[in-house]
């Protein structure tokens, strides 16, 4: 499993700020074109979206999400 973060806000020097702050260890992209999150329909900050092997979203939940729920759904694809 991979996790990726996609920032599309603000700036590149506030995202880097983000990730310094809050101590995020898995990878983050930036995307100031936010096309991205058009690609995946996202329409605000802090949605999961979780992609099988071929990049098709599976699950998706903006704002926040049940961590249970998505263990249970990984467990599924294994």
């Amino acid at each position: 499993m991979k996790v990726v973060g996609i920032g599309a806000q603000d700036d590149l020097a506030y995202a880097q700020n983000f990730v310094e702050r809050t101590g995020t260890t898995f990878t983050m992209l930036w995307s100031d074109s936010n096309e991205s999150w058009r690609h995946f329909g996202v329409r605000r900050n802090s949605t999961v979206l979780l992609l099988d092997r071929g990049g098709n979203v599976v699950e998706g939940s903006a704002g926040s999400y049940d961590p249970d729920s998505l263990i249970e759904q990984l467990a599924t694809m294994t």
